[in-house]
């Protein structure tokens, strides 16, 4: 009997070393910094993130924890030799939403991974600065967006119908 015992732990053992090296090998794959997975919008939906000090919102593929450290994680199915503008300034956001949110944390850097190629985003000033500018820019040229449809349909789907203030549908319960 023990015998038996003793096999069955080792295939667990076993099983359990086959699992975390696929665990390991996607995590390389994919370049997700290592820690507790802390927010995701990948595989399940997410809620939208916001701060309302700086007046934006978003929803980062994953965020990971490291210790006291938050790490944003943004996955890209396009090829790039290097960032694109557009997707740092997206991360920039993801960093002010984060320390709003939670500003007992430290959000030094955040991951951002095209098809080809993994960059490291770091929570600079210089990137703070032209992101908030673009945002400026933004906000003196068009000021509120103006809902440009008149179907119920599309207000229900839309991820910003929580706080539209010239939505078609009434508020949830």
């Amino acid at each position: 009997m023990s015998s038996f015992w003793l096999i069955l732990l080792l295939l667990l053992l076993v099983g359990l070393f086959f699992l975390a090296g696929r665990l390991r090998k996607k995590e390389k794959k994919y370049a997700i910094p290592r820690g507790k997975e802390v927010y995701q919008d990948l595989s399940v939906k997410g809620k939208i993130l916001r701060s309302y000090n700086y007046g934006i919102s978003g929803k980062p593929d994953m965020v990971m924890q490291k210790g006291n450290t938050l790490i944003p994680y943004e996955y890209k199915t396009t090829d790039a030799r290097r960032p694109r503008d557009g997707h740092i300034y997206q991360m920039v956001a993801y960093f002010l939403i984060l320390e709003d949110l939670y500003p007992e944390r430290h959000v030094p850097y955040g991951v951002l991974k095209y098809k080809n190629e993994a960059f490291r985003i770091d929570n600079i000033r210089e990137n703070r600065e032209k992101f908030l500018g673009v945002l400026k820019e933004m906000r003196s040229q068009y000021g509120e967006p103006e809902r440009n449809h008149d179907q119920s349909g599309r207000c229900f789907h839309c991820s910003f119908n929580e706080f539209c203030q010239q939505k078609l549908i009434s508020p949830k319960p």
